[in-house]
């Protein structure tokens, strides 16, 4: 009786606050489509490659979001976020099994003055520090995006498919506040494994500040192994930045990033891959809509895989003209050398589901790609 009391209580307190609450839900989503070629694919090279290519600076994605207000200060609300791909309309989820319909956002949230809480599938708040100082502004080619991507993908496998850690966390929790041009978020991902609250668990924090023109940022992301057995690390990554915008009268803005990339740990110490890599980046609003962006990064595995001790660098030109406020063309120009024993370095040169965009180890490779993206 008493729990069935209880039960009616709390539903009769849930009618009468969405009664006098305001809430609101929004469909959104984003269009990426273009066409790359490249002059070497493969290694050895089978020659040029020209594709259409989808998401080449922002992934194509639908999502649902919406918020109440609770009041007292307090708001609650919600995100659901998949992905597709433009190309052929199929669903592309960034897991390995490709079965999420929300596989990049799936989370409840609760806000107020003193920062927001939230708890299911999120974005990780490392990654979302520091795209303010990527080279790039982390777009999905060509950056260091590709490394956040590969270092958890060997967690993904392990994980039977999970989302585990590094740019989407799952089954997690996490805190963010952001005001005053100050961003701090941590997270922790619960493992769910028999016997051990380590194992298959994630956390990380990122930290990010800016004041007048200069942003700086800071993120670490560490994910366990899902076997206590073997326990310890599976993917670790630690990033810091910098960045000087000049202001609208010289449109110029500098960043600068250097992070280190640890992933598939052999005996749960020592890392198989240990990309360390720098960039740096200009930004240049040549008029109002349109924006020219030349980037240079260098980075090297000093892994213990056989590849170990091998480069990669690459220097990319990316123009972006604004037709609307949600509707943009762009260009790229990307020239990639990954040298005969560049390991896991070479992974920058990839982008999303073209595989054969892999820069080719040994060569140089040169990319040129175009697009239209649209914001709805």
């Amino acid at each position: 009786m008493k729990k069935s009391y209880y039960s009616l209580a709390v539903l009769g307190f849930m009618a009468a606050t969405a009664a006098q609450a305001q809430s609101s839900v929004t469909a959104y989503g984003i269009i990426d489509a273009g066409v790359m070629t490249q002059s070497n694919s493969g290694t050895p090279s089978a020659g040029r490659t020209t594709s259409f290519v989808d998401a080449q600076i922002l992934p194509s994605i639908y999502g649902f979001k919406g918020s109440e207000d609770l009041g007292g200060g307090l708001t609650a609300g919600f995100n659901l976020e998949g992905g597709f791909n433009s190309g052929n309309g199929t669903h592309n989820s960034p897991g390995i099994y490709q079965t999420q319909v929300f596989a990049r956002e799936a989370k409840v949230t609760l806000g107020g003055d003193w920062g927001t809480v939230g708890a299911g599938l999120q974005v990780d708040p490392g990654i979302i520090a520091e795209i303010s100082t990527e080279p790039r502004g982390m777009p999905n080619s060509f950056s260091m995006v590709e490394y956040w991507i590969a270092a958890t993908a060997g967690n993904n496998a392990t994980g039977g498919g999970a989302l585990q850690g590094g740019i989407f966390d799952q089954n997690a929790l996490t805190y963010t506040y952001a005001k005053n041009g100050l961003y701090v978020g941590t997270e922790y991902g619960f493992g769910g494994v028999a016997g051990s609250t380590a194992a298959n668990s994630t956390e990380s924090v990122g930290v990010s500040y800016s004041t007048g023109g200069l942003i700086v940022s800071g993120s670490f992301d560490k994910d366990n192994n899902v076997n206590p057995a073997v326990g310890g690390t599976s993917s670790q990554i630690d990033a810091f930045g910098l960045g000087y915008d000049f202001g609208s009268a010289s449109g110029l803005a500098l960043r600068a990033q250097y992070s280190e990339f640890k992933f598939n740990y052999l005996a749960g110490s020592t890392p198989a891959s240990d990309v360390k890599v720098w960039g740096a980046g200009l930004d240049w609003h040549t008029s109002v809509p349109n924006k020219v962006n030349l980037s240079y990064y260098d980075a090297k595995d000093d892994g213990a895989n056989p590849h170990a001790g091998g480069s990669t660098t690459e220097l990319a030109l990316l123009d972006t003209y604004a037709l609307s406020k949600r509707t943009q063309v762009y260009a790229q120009l990307v020239s990639v050398r990954a040298d005969a024993n560049a390991g896991a370095s070479s992974v920058i040169g990839g982008v999303g589901a073209y595989t054969a965009a892999k820069a080719s180890i040994g060569d140089s490779t040169l990319y040129m790609g175009v697009g239209l993206q649209h914001a709805f």
